[in-house]
């Protein structure tokens, strides 16, 4: 059986690094620092199977916002569940971000604990 892929979308290599640390045994972790690098990465992999996508907001080039606008209109959160990785934390921003069908909102700085909280919820999702 074909490892579950987990996308992890951050500008912060030190994010990517540390989550690519803890789930590089268990999934196949792709990682982007861009939006643009997301959905590429998304278009490669189409027809494998994710566990999810672990989203930062605030990024060059194509921001997470952007991201899930792009999601919305290609219906893809059917297929990649999404948590969302931030630093900003004020309410806008979280209200902005439960609009769309997300399953988590994990605040920077996050630990190890925290982040495999956050997987085991997409896996959750994505078993159902």
């Amino acid at each position: 059986m074909e490892t579950k892929i987990l996308l992890v979308v951050d500008d912060s290599s030190i994010i990517t690094s540390f989550v690519n640390k803890i789930f590089k045994d268990e999934f196949n972790v792709i990682l982007a620092k861009d939006g643009i690098e997301a959905i590429d990465a998304i278009r490669n992999n189409f027809d494998k199977q994710f566990i999810g996508m672990l989203l930062d907001l605030n990024m060059p080039k194509l921001n997470g916002f952007e991201v899930l606008e792009i999601f919305e209109k290609n219906h893809l959160f059917e297929k990649i569940p999404v948590c969302i990785l931030t630093g900003d934390d004020t309410k806008d921003s979280i209200d902005k971000v439960f609009k769309y069908p997300i399953v988590d909102v994990l605040n920077k700085p996050f630990s190890e604990k925290d982040i495999k909280t956050s997987i085991d919820k997409l896996v959750l999702r994505e078993q159902k």
